[in-house]
């Protein structure tokens, strides 16, 4: 059957038309818990999204326990855009953006190490660590019209952290951080007020054929997919005490939480659980540091996950690696990448207890490797059954059948999802968490949101 005359032929519309096109079917279709498949491997859509959200937000660069001396640094990205993570010599964070001021070439090749100064490879530029040019060859030959002062590198306006989370926004004008993390701030209280952490070695990175949102939702509390995603490894009676059954837990899904969201499996116990780590371990935590509220959740949860809006998700987990040895508390700090309409990049870090032994962070270490990894027990799980979503989301199929995606559980009139009125911290609490969509369809209309915002389409 020939397309109708008045049908648009989407396959010839320009990339701006096509974009306003899919948006305004989500701005529709959020209302009855639908996504346009589209979304999730669309060129067009993608290059919108590195101005819109990744040019627009803050976003995750490290942690400050990845820096510790001054000169020491991290290559790192904003949406594409290469980026310097570095403490300066006075010992401040600087996000420089890696491109020397003369012709543009990358000032700095290494993924780590420790330098005073960076220095272009092409023509000897060369800028001290916190950005500021004080090198040129030949300066009073060619450029002693060159005011130094003003060529320094450029650098991301806007840097701040948040309990030793290091965020930056390229946007010139931006909310203050604690603006934008919002609620989600009396959740990572609960992880780096109450546990002194670091970053255990350094972070893995692996390339996936698959879009960053598709992750990041999943990440927002989709717990219907565990039972069967996971089953194979939960039989194999490793990762969490309470996927595998061996301690009782009630789930609870947190949304509306300004843009962010999280799922807590909350173990009721004498025994405090503190996400599996042991007594000689729970000791050396803060526990004056949080309010009465906090603690008791952190008391009793066994693992809890979430994510900060656009791409930074976590996951703390009482697990193990194999079933005759005990369960550790392990914090694993991801970063969806974009890499492109339908592909990625994880950026996947280790946290351990600061003050445990060295001995405990191997187990932690061991444990993160083993469950979410490049090669984990959960995470190839996941990446497997991922890659089909983006080779159906970019067919021509789904473009000329306008196909969508359901987010609709939990809203019949016999959900068993309900809401807990006494949560005591932000954002609205479902118990039964694992069936409701209402956290994954937070972080569609936090996406639209964005996409949409200051006239932007």
């Amino acid at each position: 059957m020939s397309q109708g005359a008045d049908e648009p032929d989407s396959s010839m519309e320009s990339g701006f038309n096509r974009v306003q096109r899919i948006l305004d079917d989500m701005g529709d279709s959020l209302d009855v818990g639908e996504v346009p498949m589209e979304i999730l491997n669309n060129d067009a859509v993608y290059e919108e999204e590195l101005d819109r959200i990744f040019g627009q937000t803050w976003v995750y660069i490290g942690h400050e326990s990845e820096v510790p001396e001054p000169g020491d640094y991290r290559q790192r990205t904003i949406g594409e855009d290469p980026f310097i993570f570095v403490r300066d010599e006075d010992g401040e964070f600087r996000v420089l953006f890696n491109s020397c001021r003369h012709r543009g070439a990358n000032v700095c090749r290494a993924e780590k190490g420790n330098t005073s100064h960076f220095r272009c490879p092409y023509h000897g530029w060369t800028y001290d660590n916190s950005g500021d040019l004080v090198g040129v060859p030949q300066k009073s030959a060619g450029f002693d019209h060159l005011d130094a002062d003003d060529h320094g590198l450029h650098q991301a306006p806007h840097v701040d952290d948040y309990k030793g989370l290091v965020f930056a926004c390229i946007a010139p004008e931006a909310p203050p951080l604690e603006e934008h993390l919002g609620g989600a701030t009396w959740f990572l209280d609960m992880y780096f007020d109450l546990i002194d952490m670091e970053v255990i070695g350094d972070p893995h990175r692996w390339e996936v054929e698959n879009d960053w949102k598709t992750p990041t939702e999943n990440f927002y509390g989709d717990n219907y997919h565990i039972p069967m995603g996971h089953k194979s490894a939960i039989e194999a009676g490793v990762g969490s005490d309470t996927a595998t059954g061996e301690k009782e837990s009630e789930l609870y899904g947190i949304a509306d939480c300004d843009g962010h969201a999280f799922s807590f499996y909350q173990i009721e116990s004498d025994e405090p659980s503190y996400w599996g780590h042991p007594p000689e371990v729970v000791e050396t935590f803060n526990h004056d540091a949080l309010t009465e509220e906090q603690h008791e959740v952190a008391r009793k949860s066994g693992v809890t996950l979430g994510t900060m809006f656009p791409n930074l998700s976590f996951i703390f987990l009482g697990g193990r690696d194999d079933p005759e040895k005990e369960s550790v508390g392990t914090f694993l700090l991801r970063k969806w990448e974009p890499r492109g309409a339908g592909k990625m990049e994880v950026v996947n870090w280790v946290f351990a207890p600061k003050h445990a032994s060295d001995e405990y962070k191997e187990r932690v270490y061991e444990v993160g490797m083993s469950s979410f990894s490049p090669a984990g027990n959960f995470e190839v799980d996941d990446v497997g059954i991922w890659y089909g979503i983006d080779d159906a989301a970019g067919s021509v199929f789904a473009r000329k059948n306008d196909v969508h995606t359901k987010f609709t559980m939990g809203s019949g009139d016999n959900a068993a999802a309900t809401v807990v009125d006494d949560w005591v911290g932000p954002g609205t609490a479902y118990r039964e968490g694992g069936m409701t969509d209402e956290n994954q369809l937070d972080f569609y209309r936090t996406w639209y949101e964005t996409m949409t915002d200051n006239g932007g389409m």
